[in-house]
């Protein structure tokens, strides 16, 4: 005699969730690539940019849609989906950060400029009132000393998303492109990600 037991499963089957998600969205929240913002016009006189920062908004828009398309079809391409039809909508503003003056005729820097780790900008950082100088700047010196002299920092998160057109996968496969995207853009954009990137 056979004794069968039913047991229940957190995947929802063999291949994960049982749904479809016909034209998905990636969303991601994460802290932008350098390579994804831009700098204020005056930047390049006064070397207040960072390395392998775009000067223009246009360039830094081509960068990052081109990188977020790029992750998308090889994510489909890791999972084994066809892209034949595809069409990939990333959906970006990037943001205008730039870095503290590293010139000595350029005078103070009195505004907020960006905090640059691991090839993002992470933060933004508020100097005190007399500013920060160049010299303090080039040795990226942002300690201050209170209470005189103190910087405020604040996190600097961005969102995007890419719009998948023509294609149908199970929520198994929509988890698992969630997850190669995040992979690519991690290791190739230098994104750092906040959260998980979710398709809906």
């Amino acid at each position: 005699m056979a004794f069968f037991q039913s047991v229940s499963s957190c995947a929802g089957g063999i291949g994960g969730g049982g749904g479809v998600v016909t034209n998905p969205s990636v969303s991601m929240k994460f802290h932008p690539p350098t390579a994804w913002t831009y700098p204020e016009t005056t930047a390049l006189t006064d070397l207040a940019y960072f390395p392998g920062q775009p000067l223009t908004m246009s360039e830094a828009q081509l960068r990052a849609n081109g990188d977020i398309e790029s992750a998308v079809l090889a994510g489909l391409n890791a999972l084994q989906v066809s892209t034949l039809g595809v069409k990939i909508t990333p959906q970006y503003s990037p943001p205008l950060v730039s870095d503290c003056k590293k010139l000595s005729t350029a005078g103070a820097t009195m505004s907020q400029f960006g905090f640059q780790e691991g090839g993002a900008i992470t933060k933004l950082i508020t100097p005190p009132a007399a500013g920060i100088d160049f010299t303090a700047c080039s040795e990226r010196n942002f300690a201050g000393i209170p209470p005189t002299t103190v910087f405020t920092m604040v996190d600097f998160p961005q969102q995007a998303s890419a719009k998948i057109d023509g294609i149908t996968l199970s929520e198994y496969q929509a988890t698992l492109l969630a997850a190669k995207v995040s992979q690519y853009l991690m290791l190739n954009s230098k994104v750092d990600f906040i959260e998980e990137a979710i398709v809906n």
